[in-house]
Parts: C-alpha cells; sequence; structure tokens
C-alpha cells in the first residue's frame, strides 16, 4: 500500500475526544433532544479560548482532544500533558467514526526485506512501525513506487466542508473496489492531500465520509455522510454536491460508449440544466485565472468563490439541503442521481415542487441571508451570488412565464396540485393565499404583498373612500383613497360610528335622532316575533352604555312590530328609565321604501331579500317595485321625523327594520356605505342605522352608527 500525506491547515472550531471514537460509539455529533434548536454537536462543547482553560489532563481524558480558538489548533491529552497538533513527534493522529484519534507512537526499527522480498510482521496496536513525516500518515512502507501523483482538493459535503476528523478513502473509479489509499481532514475547511497516487491506478474514486458544515442550519451536521469524486490524474480534485450526483449519469453515458471526458462534461450539464441554469452564459463566463479559457469540470469547483460557477454550485447544493436532516439529503440526492441518470432528464415532479415551496418560504422571508451569514461565518473566502440561481428555480418549477418588461406586475397562482401553495383559481383561498407577482424592478417573480394581490384588476374606485374587500384575502378590506387602494382601517372598513360615541359628543344645543334596527330576533319574522335573550341583552347594554356618559329622558319610537318595541324598552331600561315615551310611527315600517309588494315579494322569492333590497338600493334596481330613493327618503327624514321633532326629546331612538334602515344609509351616505349585498355579501348588523343630528339653526348632518361592536354582518 502507498504513502497517504494529510496536511493541517486552518482551524475553525474543535476536534474530538478520543474515548467516544471507539467502534462501540454512536456516529452521531448532538443530542437527541427534540427541540432542533436546542441541539448542540460535540464539536461545540470541546472548544475553549486558550490552552490555559483547557481542563484538567489525566488518565480519564488520556487522547481527549480540545480544540483552542486562539491557536486555531487542537490540543491533544497525551500522557497528563496537552500537547499540540503542531508538535505529534511523539504521537499519531488518525480517523475513526467521524473523529480524529490520538495514539502515543510506538515506534519500531523497519526490518529489512528478506531475500523473498516479505517484510516481517509487526505489532498491530501501533498507528505506525516506523517514523512518520511530521502531520503525515504512512498507511505502508513504500519502496520506490515510480510514477505517482499527488492530489489536493477540498471535500464539501452537499452545503459545506466536511469537518476534521472525516476519513477519505481512495478506490479505482472502475474494476476491482479495493482500498488504495486512506486519510483524513484535520483542517475546517476540508481541504485534504492525497500523496504518492498511483499513475497507473488511472481514474480514482475519492469518497470522503464524516460529519459537515450546514450551510443553512448553520450548524454542524447531526450524522455523517459519504461524498465522492472521480479524478483521473488531476492534481486537483474537489469533492462537491456536483462530482457526487454526477458518478451514475457518467457510468451510463460510458455504458453507452461515451468517451469518459465527454460524458463527464455532457452529465454536469445536465444537472445544471435540471436546476434551470443556462448553461450558456454560465460557460461564457471565465473561470481560470491561469489564463485558460476551457470551462471548469465540476471538481474545479467550490462553493466558495466569487464566480458564477461557485454560485450556481451553492445554489444547486443550497437547495438540495434545504431544512432536511441527513437523511432525508441524502435520499434526495439519491434519487436524482438515479433520476437523470437514465437519460440526462429530472423527471420527479414532486421532488422539484418540494424544494420550490421550501424556496418560497426563504424567499419571502430572505433566508437567503441566513446562509450567505453561515458560509461567511467559516472564514474561507468570498460568498458567491448564489440568490438569482435559487429565485430562477421557483417560476421554472412552477411553470410561469418569464418575468420581463412585457408581463411586469402580472399577479398569479400555483396551480400544481402536489405544491402547498396550490390554488383553484385566482381567489380560491382555501389552500393557499400566497400568489406571485412579476417583480417590475428585478425582473424575477416573487411573493405578491397582501395590497398587490388583494387589489389586482381594482382599477379606480367607483367613488372616494370606496370599500372592497380582497380578492384573495376576503377579510382583508382595502379603501379607495386620495386616487389608490390601501388597507382599511377596522373603523374605515365598517364604516359606522359608535352610537354611544355620537351621543357622547352631541353638544348641548344639539338633537339627535337614532334610526337603527331592532336588536338580535328570533327566526320569526312576522308582526309578533320576539327578541332572542341575546338581543334583549345587547339592547339593554347598549342602555347601560349610554346612561355611563350622561342620563337623561330618551323618546323612543318603534315600526309597531313586537321585536322593535321590545329594542326600545330593553334599552330604557338599560337607560334606568321607567317613565318614557314609546309610541308607533307608522313610517318605520320596513316597507316603507316597497311601491308594489306583490312584486317586491316576487322578486325577494327569486333572488332573496338582502340582494333585492341592496341592489335597489345603490343601484336602483328593481325600480318598478320601489319608490324612488332619493325622493322617499327626504319624505321620510322631513315629513315622518323633523316634522315631529317638537314632540320629542334631546335624544331620540326610533327602532326599525334593516328593509329600511339599508336604503336610508345608501342614501345619507351617496351610495358609499358599504352595504351592497349582492356585489359584497354585507349587510346591516343589529342596532346600527343612521344618526340625524340636527344643529340650532335646523342644518341636518347625518353618520351611520352602530349599537354593537360593528356595523356590518
Amino acid at each position: 500500500m502507498n504513502k497517504l500525506k494529510i496536511t493541517i491547515a486552518f482551524f475553525l472550531v474543535l476536534t474530538c475526544f478520543l474515548v467516544a471514537c471507539s467502534s462501540d460509539s454512536s456516529s452521531s455529533a448532538s443530542s437527541d433532544n427534540e427541540n432542533a434548536e436546542d441541539e448542540f454537536s460535540v464539536f461545540d462543547t470541546l472548544v475553549v479560548d486558550n490552552p490555559q482553560k483547557l481542563p484538567e489532563c489525566n488518565s480519564d481524558r488520556e487522547g481527549e482532544a480540545y480544540f483552542v480558538k486562539g491557536e486555531n489548533l487542537p490540543y491533544f491529552c497525551i500522557k497528563a500533558t496537552w500537547r499540540s497538533a503542531a508538535d505529534s513527534t511523539d504521537f499519531s493522529i488518525s480517523c475513526k467514526d467521524g473523529f480524529l484519534i490520538a495514539k502515543e507512537k510506538l515506534i519500531q526499527e523497519i526490518p529489512p526485506v528478506d531475500s523473498n522480498n516479505t517484510i516481517p510482521s509487526v505489532d498491530s496496536n501501533s498507528i505506525s512501525t516506523y517514523p512518520m513525516p511530521h502531520n503525515s500518515w504512512e498507511l505502508e512502507p513504500n519502496y520506490g513506487t515510480p510514477q505517482e501523483i499527488t492530489i489536493t482538493g477540498n471535500a464539501f459535503a452537499i452545503s459545506g466542508p466536511f469537518m476534521f476528523g472525516t476519513s477519505i478513502s481512495v478506490y479505482p473509479a472502475y474494476g476491482n473496489p479495493v482500498q488504495i489509499a486512506e486519510g483524513c481532514i484535520i483542517s475546517n475547511d476540508g481541504s485534504y492531500i492525497l500523496e504518492n497516487i498511483p499513475l497507473d491506478t488511472g481514474c480514482v474514486k475519492i469518497t470522503a465520509k464524516g460529519f459537515y458544515k450546514n450551510a443553512v442550519s448553520g450548524k454542524v451536521s447531526n450524522e455523517q455522510v459519504s461524498f465522492s469524486a472521480l479524478s483521473c490524474k488531476e492534481p486537483t480534485t474537489n469533492i462537491n454536491t456536483l462530482t457526487h450526483l454526477e458518478i451514475p449519469r457518467i457510468d451510463q453515458l460510458r455504458m453507452n460508449h461515451v468517451e469518459f471526458n465527454a460524458a463527464r462534461a455532457q452529465a454536469e450539464r445536465e444537472f445544471f440544466i435540471a436546476f434551470g441554469i443556462d448553461t450558456t452564459k454560465l460557460y461564457a463566463q471565465q473561470f481560470f485565472t491561469d489564463g485558460r479559457t476551457d470551462k471548469p469540470i465540476a471538481s474545479d469547483l467550490s462553493i466558495i468563490g466569487y464566480t458564477e460557477y461557485s454560485a450556481a454550485l451553492l445554489a444547486i447544493s443550497a437547495m438540495l439541503q434545504g431544512d432536511r436532516n441527513e437523511n432525508e439529503m441524502m435520499n434526495l440526492v439519491t434519487n436524482l442521481a438515479e433520476d437523470i441518470k437514465g437519460d440526462g432528464q429530472w423527471h420527479d415532479p414532486n421532488w422539484k415542487i418540494k424544494i420550490a415551496d421550501w424556496l418560497v418560504g426563504v424567499d419571502s422571508s430572505y433566508r437567503y441571508n441566513d446562509i450567505r451569514n453561515n458560509i461567511s461565518a467559516w472564514g474561507l473566502g468570498s460568498v458567491p451570488n448564489f440568490e438569482n440561481y435559487m429565485k430562477n428555480f421557483i417560476p421554472m418549477v412552477y411553470n410561469f412565464e418569464t418575468c420581463s418588461e412585457l408581463n411586469a406586475g402580472q399577479v398569479t397562482y400555483v396551480n400544481q396540485g402536489q405544491s402547498i401553495f396550490f390554488a383553484n383559481d385566482y381567489e380560491h383561498a382555501d389552500h393557499s393565499k400566497v400568489r406571485f407577482i412579476c417583480d417590475k424592478d428585478s425582473k424575477q417573480w416573487r411573493v405578491a404583498t397582501e395590497i398587490e394581490k388583494d387589489t389586482l384588476g381594482f382599477g379606480p374606485g367607483q367613488y372616494d373612500r370606496e370599500i372592497r374587500e380582497g380578492r384573495v384575502n376576503h377579510d382583508k378590506p382595502y379603501i379607495y383613497d386620495k386616487d389608490k387602494w390601501r388597507m382599511a382601517t377596522p373603523e374605515e372598513a365598517d364604516g359606522f360610528t359608535s352610537l354611544v360615541r355620537v351621543y357622547q359628543e352631541l353638544k348641548a344645543d344639539e338633537k339627535v335622532v337614532f334610526i337603527i334596527r331592532h336588536s338580535k330576533r328570533t327566526n320569526d319574522t312576522g308582526p309578533t316575533g320576539h327578541l332572542t335573550d341575546d338581543g334583549k341583552k345587547f339592547a339593554f347594554e347598549l342602555g347601560q352604555s349610554l346612561a355611563a356618559i350622561k342620563y337623561e329622558d330618551v323618546y323612543y319610537g318603534y315600526s309597531g312590530y313586537t321585536r322593535t318595541k321590545e329594542t326600545c324598552e330593553n334599552i330604557a331600561k338599560g337607560m334606568g328609565q321607567e317613565n318614557y315615551t314609546l309610541e308607533i310611527l307608522p313610517g318605520l315600517d320596513g316597507d316603507w321604501y316597497v311601491k308594489d309588494s306583490e312584486k317586491a315579494d316576487k322578486y325577494s322569492d327569486s333572488y332573496g331579500g338582502w340582494e333585492v333590497f341592496s341592489k335597489y338600493a345603490f343601484e336602483g334596481a328593481f325600480d318598478d317595485a320601489f319608490y324612488d330613493l332619493e325622493t322617499r327618503s327626504e319624505q321620510l327624514l322631513e315629513n315622518e321625523i323633523l316634522a315631529n321633532l317638537s314632540n320629542m326629546n334631546r335624544v331620540n331612538i326610533l327602532c326599525t327594520h334593516d328593509y329600511l334602515v339599508v336604503p336610508l344609509l345608501a342614501y345619507i351616505t351617496d351610495g358609499h356605505a358599504n352595504l351592497r349585498y349582492y356585489e359584497k355579501h354585507k349587510w346591516v348588523n343589529y342596532l346600527a342605522g343612521v344618526a340625524m343630528i340636527i344643529s340650532p339653526d335646523g342644518s341636518v348632518r347625518y353618520e351611520p352608527v352602530k349599537g354593537l361592536e360593528t356595523g356590518l354582518m
């Protein structure tokens, strides 16, 4: 077997302890805590700032390693003394189960080769049976094997470098899978050096197995993973997502008699295309800085470095990593490699949609910065501009048209049923309320804001301060204010002022007449139908609220129906009134606006009373059954109310019906009241209606009022 040498590079976090690296130890690097946020890695528990903070080195810690951040080196407990990895003359370091192991050296003289060219056996308990070069490992003595090559590189597992303690194994790429060499990574950046690899081996497969830094989570993996790369006498061979994915596809192409270099180039191009990356633009980017103009191969690439190739590789790696644990990630990687292996195309839409769905969350909360910051914290170099490659994956999977100047501002939805953002149509929000917009500045699709998706296609309001419900969020109101739509406040959306507040703000020389719908009723809509217990309670509490502002005698009028009478009576009880005026006012009848009862009933039977009365009130429909809204409203206000004002008090409450209140509200608000049931399914609530405020000079102003929390139902 040939000599393998691994050199020490720069360290960032700690190394491992010896005892836990025995053959029956766990390969997990974190606790089993159910809360992922509370999980910690062994690699994070054995770090000290300087050698003075190292714990006591005793027999219990023999062989353990702590990482000293101030020196960027691991220290090992060897024979009751902490020893730096920079001074390993009398102990050797190896790796097992993803961790570094230190043992005291047992130096033995190497016996001479006998006449049969055989080597006598040596003590199997020693790591090495001959003097080792500083910071290197010799797996077997080398007796001058000619034409050997050194391979260097960086080993990255999906989205981050392998941790020190990672094992490196070298096998022939094809043929007998006998291990040629093995060694360890002892750097924090995944770098390795393999020396004395025989040229006659041909192409080799280099496999790294260990724990790795996760760029998405910012943590060290909980489990070990294995990633590989093919190396065909290239002096630099990086291990990364692409080198691992492409191996099955290269093997398939070679079986189809495609030459190796052509097969490798084709496989790499196919994986880029599978993730929506334009290889024509990508390959037009210069990669090498030594004057070479050829395009790089996968093993040249790293997720570190300010190139488009690094950006593309990092984007693919982060997408495959996602929020998956190691087993889930490796399952996806394996499935993807096998899927593309056959014909170079990614056929499985489910995985694509899962990735795209995850990316929507990343994009909407801009978690790209988390990935960027996690990588920056490693201190390995520049983080490429990977974000656009991830963003472009979303519309590719959801089949959105290309975002450009032509469709800037367009808003759309996901129509793939497998997606968590699926919608039956644009306004259907039972499954998802997420919509996407072609951003006019970036020319990229992004998650649309609430107002962008909810007011799409509204155009100008029909009138100033018009209220409309959102097209997607049907419970969100929007108001047309100063020539544009904005989110309405609850008060604006409701459009009603508290009746109690109007009473509180009433001036001493003013009078007010509240014309309100009765309180909550039973299902009996006839003249003798009663209020429910809640209805009585609501009316009583309204009276209490008025009395809390100021007690005074209130005049009451009602339509002659039992429920309107009970409404007035319970308000009076709440006010604490015992002797009060309660009169029937014929003008408060619910049919006040009806001209032809037979026709009105016929329309109501066909379309529903609320739709008929609201469409009459706001659009003038069914004019053969109803009076002219303006004329009839003025008759009510002037002839039935103002004309009898001398018989009333300063404060007056008239209890009537919704069929009177809705048209009256449409009249006094000039059609602005949000009561277009036929269009918006909004109707006047119980104890809501109109306040007539009469000034001393006889002028009148009107205001929609509510006796409950909202004026709408």
